[in-house]
């Protein structure tokens, strides 16, 4: 989803926009231009930006010089559509992120923004252009608390890797040796399974699991992935 990037100028919240500029081939003997991309600052493009963070309890106008990062209001649209088409049931969102604390920590003052190309990651969306994959992570604080505008009832928040081991996965990682397969394809599934479970990897994705339209008497129900500690 695309996101608004911003820093901090002056103890102000500036959005940070793209322009582009024309720049003369071989010192200008060659008529033929490519268009470079460069950052502008302005005003929000919207006073949603400023109302996100009141969302989330965090004023990041206190913060230091340059402090840049990112807010997603797609998200928050997305999250609202899927609310109003669903009558009774959950939604589990599970994807890389962090609670609001950690997402705008002043010592991340990089923001998340990152790009991939050819399955290595870097910070530069300005290069390969089109070609390569840009994300940013979640703000399951977020997803949490307009879910409650939404009319949705957080269930619990938890990590991807604390979530499959309440589910049994330790129990299918056990049960591996226990068939006659080869050694190698036990070690390879056993590698598989590990890097879900990684918690500097896969398992370190956030899991939020909300709800609508349950009777009391599930909502007061701990679903089994969510045994763990909440790690709001």
């Amino acid at each position: 989803m695309t996101v608004h990037r911003f820093h901090i100028i002056e103890g102000k919240l500036q959005e940070i926009y793209v322009t582009t500029k024309n720049m003369l081939q071989d010192g200008g003997k060659d008529k033929f231009s490519q268009p470079l991309f460069a950052e502008v600052s302005g005003e929000p493009s919207t006073p949603k930006i400023r109302e996100y963070f009141q969302l989330v309890n965090i004023n990041v106008e206190n913060y230091s010089e340059n402090y840049q990062s990112e807010v997603n209001l797609a998200v928050l649209e997305w999250l609202a559509i899927v609310s109003d088409r669903l009558q009774c049931g959950y939604i589990l969102t599970i994807d890389y992120g962090y609670p609001a604390h950690r997402y705008y920590n002043p010592m991340r003052s990089k923001g998340t923004l990152q790009c991939y190309w050819k399955h290595q990651r870097h910070n530069d969306p300005y290069i390969n252009i089109g070609k390569q994959d840009i994300t940013a992570h979640v703000n399951f604080t977020a997803l949490e608390k307009w879910g409650n505008y939404c009319g949705l009832t957080k269930l619990g928040f938890t990590q991807q890797g604390l979530f499959l081991m309440a589910l049994g996965l330790g129990n299918r990682l056990a049960s591996l040796s226990c068939g006659n397969q080869k050694i190698s394809q036990l070690l390879y599934r056993r590698d598989l399974l590990h890097q879900l479970i990684d918690p500097m990897g896969l398992g370190g994705f956030g899991v939020l699991l909300q709800s609508k339209g349950l009777q009391k008497s599930k909502i007061s129900q701990t679903l089994r992935g969510f045994t763990t500690p909440d790690l709001s």
